[in-house]
């Protein structure tokens, strides 16, 4: 994405703010009270904690649950034995032991992904709710702990319910500013990224399972401020908010809502609340038609109902009809190579591959293989199909480690490390089969690759659109490589030539002292493999091995 108006970012915000006003008047018109909405709030809270995982980093979590419940059964065995008629305190308390907590689960758990990782999920909301059923000293077990008090602000009581909302929707619209600011953070851009395309963001220098690990700890962590006030919302806490089947409640709320939007888990949430109190009116099974209008929106509207509107404003305001993408893009023929992309070239032997081996079962694909490139050499594998050109060049990237030998990048020995080291001490490269972000601009494809050696990579609070320089080199970049003008087509969406010309920009983005180019020209025009071909092979900073 390119950088955005002030209002656009807070948005979100402002929408979020007018709901939360309207919400406690508009209850009543559905026969519902002013706690529904409070719950509502608390369940939308949750949802919102729940997206980070699912909306914004690509992890799919049946065990959202278990941090809800935990969360609440903290904060009311603070108040119950250290803290009596005190509510902030447990909080905080809660939320502590959860932060914690969830970063050593998270540190076993993300070791797996897909479905594994679901199923781990799955198994820990199982183990929570068996703790919570059965440890009746610490839980009371199916009596749950009753008794809680919510206690005073100054002279305001927050046992009225008008008073409790008020302070609920503060706290969502809180939560809701610092989830914003973490997505538009350079960390949020990240887990968009590993949502896209997991692989290319580790050969981008991104230490993925730092960046996992960083959103399971604030996903569960907000799941369970919502748990916490859940509990003092009901003044018991039970084993029924650890339930299995609650945590596919709130995995349906995200959904149904919108998964890749900031308000639609909130909005799912209203919709099950809706269709939970309304519906059971009329059938108590409200839970199995529930289940078909989840399946519906699953099969029909992926998007949600976030989805389903911008459907609608299509149909009503279609955009105009457009050739395809790579017509619409300005070339500048003869641009120099831009500054930003010629890195400080190093003298002697940059890479050194020694007696390098690797067997896949009985298939020996690499044997022995031996070389070595100096600064700013060009160099090229000839062979034919299967001869393992690929496969070394997926051995000196970190993609497989070797069975034998030796790989030195730059003086050091790089073999048996992540492949986000290797990136991150000057090693890039392209990939024989095209490896974008399909659904990222061409920007935020390119913007990403610079950012992957920028000191705030890591930065989970300072706005992305705070760092000119960033802005300012991946326009250079565009430029240069002719995509100016399509510069907000996805990945995904280009034509004939254009993934391959990215691919490469990507590469030369993060100004490697190595470059690893497999089959670099392929599907590319001729003009577009010389502008491809020219800052390879006329910047001596970058070292080139190609297939």
């Amino acid at each position: 994405m390119t950088r955005a108006g002030a209002i656009a970012k807070v948005r979100p915000l402002w929408i979020a703010a007018a709901a939360l006003v309207v919400l406690p008047f508009v209850m009543p018109l559905f026969g519902l009270t002013v706690n529904t909405a409070t719950v509502t709030v608390i369940l939308a809270i949750a949802a919102v904690g729940l997206n980070i995982l699912v909306g914004y980093t690509g992890l799919t979590s049946f065990g959202q649950a278990a941090w809800l419940g935990i969360g609440a059964y903290a904060a009311a065995i603070a108040q119950k034995n250290w803290l009596h008629g005190q509510i902030l305190l447990p909080i905080l308390i809660a939320l502590a032991f959860v932060a914690l907590l969830s970063l050593v689960v998270g540190f076993m758990i993300l070791r797996r992904r897909g479905v594994y990782f679901a199923l781990l999920t799955l198994a820990l909301s199982a183990l929570a709710y068996a703790i919570a059923f059965r440890w009746t000293a610490v839980t009371g077990g199916e009596d749950g702990l009753g008794g809680l008090e919510r206690g005073r602000i100054g002279p305001i009581s927050l046992d009225s319910a008008p008073v409790w909302y008020a302070l609920v929707a503060a706290v969502a619209l809180a939560v809701l500013y610092v989830v914003l600011r973490v997505v538009r953070s350079p960390f949020g851009h990240v887990l968009v990224a590993i949502r896209e395309n997991q692989q290319r963001a580790t050969f981008q220098g991104y230490a993925v399972d730092r960046y996992r690990l960083g959103a399971f700890v604030l996903s569960a962590t907000v799941t369970a401020l919502a748990g916490a006030l859940l509990g003092f919302q009901n003044y018991l806490v039970s084993a029924d908010g650890v339930t299995v089947a609650f945590s596919g409640e709130l995995l349906a709320m995200v959904v149904i809502g919108g998964m890749h939007h900031i308000l639609g888990p909130a909005l799912g949430a209203l919709f099950f609340v809706l269709f939970r109190e309304l519906f059971s009116m009329w059938s108590g099974n409200w839970l199995l038609w529930f289940g078909m209008v989840f399946v519906a929106f699953v099969l029909y509207s992926p998007g949600g109902l976030v989805g389903i509107w911008a459907k609608l404003r299509r149909r009503w305001r279609p955009p105009p009809e457009e050739a395809a993408a790579m017509s619409q893009r300005r070339v500048y023929e003869g641009l120099p190579l831009p500054a930003s992309l010629r890195p400080e070239a190093p003298r002697g032997t940059v890479l050194e591959v020694s007696g390098v081996q690797k067997h896949f079962g009985g298939i020996r694909a690499v044997a022995n293989v031996a070389l070595a490139v100096d600064s700013g050499e060009v160099h090229a594998l000839i062979g034919p199909n299967g001869a393992g050109k690929t496969t070394l060049f997926n051995l000196v990237s970190g993609m497989f480690p070797p069975d034998a030998g030796s790989v030195r990048l730059g003086g050091a020995e790089s073999h048996g490390l992540p492949a986000h080291r290797i990136c991150q001490q000057g090693l890039a490269r392209s990939f024989q089969i095209t490896n974008l972000f399909k659904g990222l601009a061409i920007y935020e494809n390119l913007r990403l690759s610079l950012q992957a050696r920028h000191p705030a990579r890591f930065n989970a609070w300072r706005d992305i659109d705070s760092y000119p320089e960033i802005h300012r080199q991946t326009v250079e970049l565009v430029r240069f490589l002719g995509l100016e003008g399509i510069e907000q087509v996805a990945g995904g969406d280009l034509s004939y030539g254009g993934p391959r010309l990215l691919d490469l920009g990507i590469a030369l983005r993060s100004k490697p002292t190595v470059l690893l180019l497999d089959a670099p020209l392929s599907r590319l025009p001729a003009a577009e493999g010389e502008r491809a071909g020219n800052p390879v092979t006329h910047s001596a900073a970058h070292t080139s091995l190609g297939v």
